[in-house]
């Protein structure tokens, strides 16, 4: 015979789990792993903050020590310079920053010369282009001189003593990819007057700004030179 099934009343138990509560005024809202919703978005802005920092260095900016004084005033030795990757051009009086196996190391310098141009020295340091000389006024600080009104230049002898002036002691015609370097501390500096023209495939990059510089005698940092623009 079969036994009769009684319906009985069954209270069902709910299975545990997590709880969510109802975030009070001002609390910050909650993901279902627990987490602050601001941590995670912190945690998402820094790994792209990374990710654009090394995209930057490697195509586009990047962070370069100038080691020497060869570009005083404009910089100093062993600030920190932002260095541009864009290409937009060399023109007259950039800053660049150029690195070939005939120099062995990267230098910054200033283009003072471009392609097909003819460019003269005169006393190692006075520039001549097709014929023309370019301007130096005097300025109050001692030993230097405001160059064809856009820049300062540096008359000090280095420690090394004067680089030997191998080439633009006449008229030296540039080729077409060819450009003439100078080193604004122009008694100090190893540049086109000694290595010769450079190629437009030497050149990595321009010099934009200076954002880091610290004085290693007084021990402080420099925050008036901090994000000035290299000129």
């Amino acid at each position: 015979m079969v036994p009769e099934l009684v319906a009985r009343d069954v209270t069902v138990e709910p299975i545990p789990g997590p709880r969510l509560r109802t975030p009070q005024p001002g609390a910050p809202a909650v993901t279902f792993d627990g987490w602050p919703r601001r941590w995670n978005r912190l945690l998402v802005t820094l790994g792209l903050i990374g990710g654009l920092v090394l995209l930057n260095d490697l195509y586009v900016f990047e962070s370069v020590v100038i080691p020497t004084s060869s570009m005083e005033p404009a910089i100093l030795p062993h600030e920190h310079a932002i260095l541009s990757h864009l290409s937009r051009g060399i023109h007259r009086f950039d800053v660049v920053v150029i690195e070939s196996p005939k120099f062995g190391v990267r230098m910054a310098k200033r283009v003072i010369a471009l392609p097909g141009e003819r460019v003269r020295l005169e006393d190692s340091w006075k520039v001549f282009v097709n014929d023309t000389p370019l301007d130096y006024s005097a300025e109050t600080a001692e030993h230097q001189r405001r160059e064809a009104g856009n820049h300062l230049i540096q008359l000090v002898p280095g420690s090394a003593g004067p680089f030997e002036t191998r080439f633009a002691r006449r008229d030296l015609r540039l080729g077409p990819n060819e450009y003439f370097v100078l080193g604004d501390n122009r008694l100090a500096s190893d540049d086109s007057r000694s290595f010769g023209p450079v190629t437009r495939a030497d050149i990595q990059g321009t010099l934009s700004a200076v954002w880091y510089s610290y004085d290693p005698v007084n021990r402080r940092l420099r925050t008036e030179r901090m994000l000035r623009s290299v000129r």
